[in-house]
């Protein structure tokens, strides 16, 4: 039970850093609108985007990285795709009211969107992560097979 509410606490705390990251960049790209050049204002809000997109791509990037040389593929893609999940409805449907617009200002395209921004996001950090930790044998399926053939050579030999 001590297991589940750990696993499930971890899950609830990567959400709510996820959720937080896209608040912080919808706030600052909010902030640049009292720029006086349309231009520079469009760039900057873009660079803000990109920059929270990144963030989140490396937040999946390093927890696979981290969460995936001590649990299995599985536990791992399940547990951050159930943190991506609770962080992206909370990003599309409470993200906008925090800095005063409605969910679906820029209609179905831009909600839409946003989903597959955010699957995105998670499915290429889980996936980079995974083939980084799988190149260097330190996933956890590795360092068992590992493991099983160092036990393998410890035994003396029947003769």
């Amino acid at each position: 039970m001590k297991d589940f509410i750990l696993r499930w606490r971890e899950v609830g705390i990567v959400a709510l850093v996820l959720f937080a990251i896209n608040v912080a960049g919808r706030v600052v790209a909010a902030k640049l609108i009292k720029s006086e050049n349309q231009q520079v204002l469009e760039d900057r809000q873009s660079l803000a985007g990109f920059i929270t997109l990144g963030t989140i791509f490396l937040v999946y990037f390093g927890l696979t990285l981290y969460w995936g040389r001590k649990r299995t593929m599985w536990k791992v893609c399940t547990e951050l795709g159930f943190a991506g999940v609770i962080s992206c409805v909370l990003a599309i449907f409470v993200g906008p009211l925090i800095i005063g617009e409605s969910p679906f200002k820029g209609g179905a395209g831009a909600f839409f969107a946003q989903i597959w921004l955010w699957a995105g996001m998670a499915i290429g950090g889980v996936f980079l992560g995974y083939v980084g930790l799988i190149s260097f044998t330190a996933d956890y399926k590795s360092r068992q097979l590992k493991a099983y053939v160092d036990r393998a050579k410890a035994q003396p030999r029947r003769v």
